[in-house]
């Protein structure tokens, strides 16, 4: 046991949480204790399911995704996953091993249920072999992992979306025209073993909650939303929507971003909120103006992001409340129920649309080159579990190409040591020093997600259209301060590092795997891409090149090559010859 670390999360993040946390504690252990005499949950009549709460996709999303809709439902069927790591597995088989445990939690949410059900309306002349398809895969489920055994159910996270996942699922399923009225009595069973156990095991770890927390909600939502004859669905929504209302404005900052410190932890909140909303319509229940307008501009950061090339910031996690085209994130779903909702048209002003405050991160649009540059809080309330050490990174496409990139994440637990070295300084576009890091996590298993910032303070002192400026201070003196002026073609730096050391900093070029290094002279580097060529220079520092891996998605690594400038000061720019 590492105590000194237990006291440090004890006396730093966790102390405004610790009554909660106790109070929470408890009230699981207590609902848990209750939870195992009441599933499984019976079959009896007087328990149905409604339909036609969650309406189909638009027209218009039929016609741009069926393919993507037909393949995924085809492979998924045919027990081809390819992805996460895993190669085959059906619903029913024994959870894929030598994975991350993200991989299966993964495949335990059941997107692939939405994409039969949408297979029925798309290829009509198989609508019943779809349907029974997912009636059989539910029943599968059922029989090989009934409630509250194995993986599929150590994840309230997972219990929640899946749960949700199956009602939209089964509504969408009957409104292809194919009915099997019986069947109805079999999954609102399963349904509310899936509500029961999310109940009982919401992690709302007193009010440090996270997006694993509002999936929780929306699982229990959907369950009180869509079953009839259950006498705890009224005690159900009236939970979700009372806590689904206090965590919006907790979990989406007030420039729309969300506060886990990560752009894909942007997407997968921004879902799970949106479509509470499209729950919340179908029970007469509103969001406030106030909070409305703050989830239109995370839908609206979503297309931002993507506008950008989807820049890798924190933990590249790729969740979604709902995948019906792939297990790779596919937002045209959520923007066509943004759209029915109204969200669409809540924009950021055009002079904040390209400057995250709250989150701390600032993009630039340059010809055909792309800037991101990073400099913000740890997220999660301080705890910081999805953050990176990536205080003054930055990120460069050019031609919708990336060039200088984030490392990615490839695991959560399976590989601790790759787990920790991914989210180190040493993996971003930053300065720093090789021997030290900016926040603390402790080593090995316990600070996996943890990110402590143990007085270190970020700052943007400058932010316009021609300057961006960033200071990292660290107790002790260490100090990094990185100026960016934006450039015709490019962007020039002026990087410093300051502290009580004799050690050289390092300023670090982690590159895409598509990038080559095409030609090395004296003080530049010519980087060739698929889209175009640019040219690094520098004007002091010794280059180094080394054997890195990328990882473009999570559970994905490739190999590339990184850019390792030695020095404590230099100036240095990055420009483009395309015109």
């Amino acid at each position: 046991m590492n105590l000194p670390w237990i006291v440090e999360k004890l006396l730093g993040p966790l102390r405004p949480f610790i009554v909660g946390k106790v109070r929470d504690a408890l009230r699981e252990l207590l609902l848990v204790r209750k939870l195992r005499s009441q599933i499984p949950t019976r079959v009896h009549e007087g328990r149905s399911l409604r339909r036609g709460l969650v309406p189909l996709p638009s027209p218009q999303w039929f016609v741009n995704n069926s393919a993507k809709v037909m393949e995924f439902a085809t492979s998924m069927r045919d027990g081809h996953v390819d992805a996460y790591a895993v190669g085959g597995w059906r619903v029913g088989d024994a959870d894929p091993t030598n994975v991350d445990v993200r991989s299966v939690h993964e495949l335990s949410r059941m997107h692939h249920w939405c994409a039969y059900a949408l297979a029925a309306h798309i290829d009509a002349q198989h609508r019943n072999e779809w349907c029974d398809l997912l009636y059989a895969e539910i029943t599968t489920l059922m029989s090989t992992a009934p409630a509250e055994h194995g993986t599929h159910w150590a994840y309230p996270m997972g219990t929640g979306l899946r749960g949700h996942a199956m009602l939209v699922a089964w509504d969408w399923a009957h409104r292809s025209g194919w009915e099997h009225t019986d069947a109805d009595h079999v999954v609102a069973a399963f349904v509310v073993d899936h509500a029961r156990s999310t109940y009982a095991r919401r992690e709302s770890r007193g009010g440090l909650s996270t997006s694993h927390y509002s999936a929780n909600l929306l699982g229990i939502l959907a369950a009180g939303a869509y079953v009839d004859g259950e006498k705890d669905a009224s005690k159900w929504i009236e939970l979700a929507v009372a806590e689904l209302k206090r965590e919006l404005p907790r979990q989406i900052l007030e420039d729309g971003m969300v506060g886990e410190a990560s752009t894909g932890y942007q997407r997968q909140v921004t879902d799970i909120f949106v479509h509470s909303a499209l729950l919340f319509d179908s029970l007469s229940v509103t969001y406030s103006q106030e909070a409305i307008q703050l989830l239109g501009l995370a839908v609206n950061r979503c297309r931002w992001l993507e506008h950008l090339g989807m820049p890798l910031i924190g933990d590249n996690d790729d969740g979604l409340a709902m995948k019906l085209t792939g297990f790779r994130p596919n937002l045209s779903y959520l923007y066509d129920v943004a759209q029915r909702l109204g969200l669409q048209t809540l924009k950021p002003s055009p002079e904040s649309d390209n400057v995250a405050a709250s989150f701390g991160l600032t993009s630039r649009l340059i010809k055909d080159i792309v800037v991101t540059m990073r400099n913000g809080a740890v997220g999660q309330f301080g705890k910081g579990g999805h953050a990176h050490n990536d205080q003054n990174s930055i990120t460069l496409a050019v031609g919708g190409e990336p060039f200088v990139v984030d490392a990615g994440s490839s695991v959560y637990t399976h590989y601790v040591a790759r787990r920790n070295e991914e989210r180190s300084v040493h993996c971003h576009a930053t300065m720093w020093w090789p021997t030290q890091e900016q926040a603390y996590f402790a080593a090995g298993s316990y600070g996996l997600f943890w990110l402590l910032e143990r007085g270190l303070t970020s700052e943007v002192s400058e932010n316009n259209e021609q300057h961006w400026c960033g200071l990292v201070t660290k107790p002790g003196g260490w100090r990094h301060q990185r100026r960016i002026t934006i450039l015709e073609n490019g962007i020039s730096c002026m990087d410093e590092c300051s502290g009580p050391t004799d050690e050289e900093a390092e300023c670090v070029f982690p590159l895409a795997p598509s990038i080559e290094v095409s030609e090395i002279g004296e003080k530049f580097v010519v980087l060739k891409g698929l889209s175009g060529t640019a040219r690094l220079s520098w004007q002091d520092g010794t280059l180094k090149i080394v054997d890195m891996a990328i990882s473009p998605a999570f559970g994905v690594r490739e190999r590339s090559r990184c850019l390792r400038l030695r020095t404590s000061r230099t100036t240095w720019s990055f420009v483009t010859s395309n015109q």
